[in-house]
């Protein structure tokens, strides 16, 4: 149970899940930029958010689009805006955008990033080893460097 007696089965799953935990929940109460409304409107969500960033970074029907969880008109799956969308909403509620990414895609991020760090450690891989060298790489990018790292270690043991 929360603090305003509503019953939580666990975390928010999907997007529009996500965002409205966020929208509840990431201010002390009484401290949202929006004020005292529980349930803000997406104008004044928008606004705040602009705000923070002191430039337009998203739109009321893109924030309508991403708490309702809209269908895409194009995959008819939910809504999922552009990732320079996502990093803005993030930034603005505080949180690392891995937060709005699904559990397998963020399991997936950890487990490249772990593959590529054990070949940094084992040697494999020269000249990249540093601090923070897998902050900020995709999946897709780490998964293609350990391929291209095991082809070498496979040429180099024959």
């Amino acid at each position: 149970m929360n603090g305003e007696g509503e019953h939580r089965v666990g975390p928010p799953q999907t997007l529009a899940e996500k965002l409205e935990y966020l929208i509840r929940y990431a201010f002390p109460p009484g401290e949202a930029p929006w004020g005292e409304d529980a349930d803000p409107s997406d104008r004044a969500v928008v606004a705040a958010i602009n705000a923070y960033h002191r430039r337009q970074v998203i739109s009321h029907t893109t924030l309508w689009k991403m708490r309702t969880g809209a269908p895409s008109p194009r995959t008819g799956e939910p809504y999922v805006p552009d990732e320079d969308i996502i990093e803005a909403v993030a930034g603005f509620f505080g949180v690392d955008k891995l937060f709005f990414e699904t559990q397998d895609e963020v399991v997936r991020r950890v487990t490249e990033s772990l593959d590529f760090l054990r070949a940094i450690h084992r040697g494999d891989v020269l000249g990249l080893a540093g601090r923070g060298v897998t902050e900020g790489l995709s999946a897709e990018l780490l998964a293609y460097l350990n391929e291209v790292t095991a082809e070498f270690s496979q040429e180099d043991e024959q």
